[in-house]
């Protein structure tokens, strides 16, 4: 890959790493949950349920790979091969079957009971307390 295209990538992973910070509540998808980005760390806390935390990376196209550090032991030092696309304050999210190495090439539909096919909206800002 040339240097200038090389560059270009960089700047776009560079780009969407910055618009991922920050806490995401989900509006659509097959469960209600929340996503908290700091950094290249992630912490996922499915509302009913079971809490996901670790670290990630992202690639050009909307990949983005997710360790697993803490959560369901069967999940542990495992990693969740995901989809994303995040633009103007929303998250689109869907991770392929944990620990398979195989992530989906396009988002399938919020409806879809076969896949965790989320939509998030960054979480407003609480007043701080003086």
């Amino acid at each position: 890959m040339p240097a200038v295209a090389k560059a270009a990538v960089d700047l776009k992973a560079r780009g969407d790493l910055d618009q991922l910070q920050g806490v995401w509540m989900s509006v659509a998808g097959p469960c209600e949950a929340r996503f908290l980005i700091a950094g290249n760390r992630f912490a996922f806390e499915f509302c009913d349920g079971d809490v996901y935390m670790g670290t990630f990376e992202i690639a050009p196209g909307g990949e983005m790979d997710m360790h697993v550090e803490e959560g369901p032991a069967d999940h542990k030092g495992q990693v969740a091969p995901c989809i994303y696309h995040v633009e103007g304050g929303v998250l689109r999210w869907c991770p392929g079957r944990i620990g398979s190495g195989r992530r989906l090439t396009s988002f399938p539909s919020v409806d879809d009971e076969k896949y965790l096919s989320l939509v998030f909206r960054r979480a407003p800002r609480r007043a701080r307390r003086k």
